[in-house]
């Protein structure tokens, strides 16, 4: 009985602890466009070192307005592009590495 209750305890302790990576997924991406902001801030994380990586911004017909290249050495890549290279209007961020797609919309005022 007793091994029972330590192997139930056990399997809780597991599932609790996987369960906060679980719902956090293995990357996130946060795009900040305030009005008072010349710039639009890009941070994007990832549970591990993220490589190469494209940034894509586009417009609402799916035309890219920007496009950039790179490779992050760490888990965390922040960058800040400059609104007056980008029109008024919704616009569409896509990250994409080597197994990760992100997206997130924002707008430009």
């Amino acid at each position: 009985m007793m091994n029972i209750q330590r192997s139930l305890t056990a399997v809780a302790l597991f599932l609790s602890v996987h369960a906060g990576f679980a719902g956090e997924g293995p990357g996130k991406l946060n795009v900040a466009s305030s009005r008072q902001s010349a710039f639009v801030t890009i941070a994007v994380q990832h549970d591990r070192r993220i490589g190469a990586i494209t940034l894509e911004v586009k417009d609402s017909q799916g035309r890219t307005l920007y496009r950039e290249e790179g490779k992050a050495m760490q888990d965390e890549l922040v960058r800040r592009l400059d609104k007056g290279i980008l029109p008024k209007g919704e616009h569409t961020l896509v990250i994409t590495t080597r197994d990760l797609q992100l997206s997130e919309r924002f707008v430009v005022e």
